[in-house]
């Protein structure tokens, strides 16, 4: 990956990086409580990440297109959201969006989920 432009990857080369990073979960990185979390958005891995992935960005929320990225960030964020965090719920409900939208989660789940949140 040492191209300027995304662009002038090809089509076979970004499959085989996207494995890369799948592979050997470089999406994440351990923060000093020994934490996973998604790497930084303002990082250059993130970045190129994000244009390989074809990331969405909505309400701020950068969200990956792949649905098991999407359904382990969705753990994290609401066992988060179990341990107090305030913050995440936004995200958690773009994630529930797109897998809806994807038809990844059910109608019947998604509703759950939200009554869930607004407790």
């Amino acid at each position: 990956m040492f191209r300027k432009k995304i662009d002038e990857i090809s089509q076979e080369d970004k499959d085989k990086y996207l494995d890369l990073i799948n592979t050997t979960n470089a999406k994440f990185t351990t923060n000093k409580y020994g934490k996973e979390k998604i790497v930084a958005p303002h990082s250059s891995t993130y970045k190129i990440i994000q244009q390989l992935e074809g990331e969405k960005k909505g309400r701020g929320v950068f969200l990956p297109s792949d649905p098991n990225a999407l359904c382990e960030q969705l753990e994290l964020l609401m066992a988060s959201k179990q341990a107090g965090s305030t913050g995440v719920r936004n995200e958690i409900v773009s994630i529930c969006d797109e897998l809806l939208r994807q038809k990844i989660l059910p109608r019947d789940a998604y509703k759950n989920l939200m009554l869930t949140l607004n407790k």
